[in-house]
């Protein structure tokens, strides 16, 4: 194993949130951390594409809809970065259309709870 490798395998599991709500970024920030993983912050699809370049990032979790972006586009932007990353998205909008649009991946309806959040970026995270 090289040591990039192995410094990779002793880090905090990183996850990319992408989420316009203060209020929800900070309560999923804490929650997430508490739980060990290391969090990346970003407001905006721009701002999640390029934090995302940056540097390896295990799982995303990305806010369906995003003032400058729709959560679909950032989500096809994300995936075409090498190392394709999983991607967990929230909503408030538990309509059909929204549930076939987003079908397959994992979404998560507002409000959710703690444990839901942590158990699904856990089996999204674990994916990667």
């Amino acid at each position: 194993m090289t040591e990039t490798e192995l410094a990779a395998a002793h880090r905090a599991p990183r996850v990319l949130l992408v989420e316009d709500d203060e209020e929800l970024r900070l309560a999923v920030t804490r929650a997430l951390e508490k739980a060990g993983y290391e969090v990346v912050l970003a407001e905006t699809g721009a701002a999640a594409v390029a934090a995302a370049g940056e540097g390896a990032i295990d799982a995303a979790i990305v806010d369906v809809f995003l003032p400058d972006s729709g959560g679909l586009g950032v989500a096809r932007e994300l995936r075409e970065l090498p190392g394709s990353v999983p991607i967990l998205f929230v909503t408030g909008l538990a309509v059909p259309s929204v549930r076939a649009a987003l079908a397959p991946a994992p979404v998560l309806f507002k409000p959710f709870s703690k444990r839901q959040l942590l158990a699904s970026v856990r089996r999204l995270a674990g994916a990667a």
